[in-house]
């Protein structure tokens, strides 16, 4: 993808483009936001679906993975790659709906301690868990994808409960 031909597919000149965009990159980032959406209005259904904390951080932990392997390629531009306006919106947004999560865990007693730095330790695995597969070639994934996600989740999930109560006092809010 190229300004030029961003610019030709909807009508208007190169420069004008610029007027919007810094780079190329910045284009690219901001046309991926909109998928990056699909995994906001999956976090929000998941609210609705469960009144436990706990549950709701596994089950957005699961779909954070899930979403990043199913969008490999946009996964990895916007969140291995250089930072952009985008790139920051992106990370705004999932780190929100965690830490969200997280501090209703933390409300409810479940998880003990700063709530920023769990959010940043949870984040740290999922990306992880999506990066570590997203880098190299699908032959390579694991048969069952679904599986390979609530496991990381888990083992995400219950690694914060457990650092928690581990370092309650380090991480006390």
């Amino acid at each position: 993808m190229t300004i030029r031909a961003v610019a030709q597919t909807v009508g208007v000149s190169t420069p004008s483009v610029y007027l919007h965009f810094d780079n190329r990159l910045e284009l690219l980032h901001t046309v991926c936001l909109g998928v990056w959406d699909e995994l906001g209005r999956r976090m929000l259904s998941i609210s609705a679906q469960t009144t436990d904390p706990f549950a709701e951080l596994h089950q957005r932990s699961v779909a954070y993975i899930r979403f990043g392997l199913d969008h490999p390629l946009r996964y990895r531009l916007v969140a291995t790659g250089p930072a952009t306006a985008a790139t920051e919106q992106v990370a705004d947004a999932c780190f929100r709906f965690l830490r969200e999560t997280v501090q209703r865990c933390a409300d409810a007693g479940v998880l003990h301690g700063d709530v920023t730095a769990l959010t940043r330790a949870i984040c740290a695995c999922l990306h992880g868990a999506v990066s570590l597969l997203i880098l190299q070639p699908t032959s390579k994934w694991p048969h069952d994808i679904p599986q390979y996600a609530d496991d990381a989740a888990t083992l995400t999930c219950q690694g914060a409960a457990a650092l928690s109560r581990a370092h309650h006092g380090r991480y006390e809010t």
